[in-house]
């Protein structure tokens, strides 16, 4: 299991300039989709930054089979210590589950490098359409989509992005 995800983000010349000068790298371009903002250039290699201005993200848990081509959604909370012991439960159970909701590859549950309180749900989805069916499924989904975003003591945000073809 790879340790860390970095991320940066930028205008496509620049994060293509990134991609070309490290070939050797596992990298993947992404365009926001809906509320998100900014071209998102990915290092999935679990290595540290190549990235000048990195978001970094450490790899608690992991589950599933990657694939990158697609679409990649973020659930980022940040919320007070008795519901990061239950957040915490809840997506140790998800990840263990053998059964992963209809077109889903895989899932990283990870900590934000710079404030290990943030909590983050990365999940790997063949289409954006399977990603809404799960979020709109209240009983197979276990982040409560709605419950977090209306809580503002959790410090909600949830963006979502479709892989840009190379």
């Amino acid at each position: 299991m790879i340790k860390q995800i970095s991320v940066t983000f930028g205008s496509k010349d620049i994060l293509d300039k990134i991609a070309a000068k490290y070939p050797d790298r596992n990298l993947a371009l992404f365009s926001p989709s809906d509320n998100a903002t900014g071209l998102q250039l990915v290092d999935y290699s679990g290595k540290e930054s190549i990235f000048a201005t990195p978001v970094v993200y450490n790899v608690v848990s992991h589950t599933g089979i990657d694939d990158w081509n697609h679409y990649i959604d973020y659930v980022e909370v940040t919320p007070d210590a008795q519901r990061r012991k239950v957040l915490n439960a809840t997506v140790s159970n998800f990840m263990t589950d053998i059964k992963h909701p209809e077109g889903m590859y895989s899932a990283y549950y990870m900590t934000s490098a710079e404030n290990s309180d943030k909590k983050v749900l990365l999940t790997l989805w063949k289409d954006k359409y399977s990603f809404l069916q799960w979020k709109n499924n209240n009983s197979d989904n276990f982040m409560a989509f709605d419950k977090f975003k209306d809580d503002f003591s959790v410090n909600y945000h949830n963006s979502g992005y479709e892989r840009v073809e190379k």
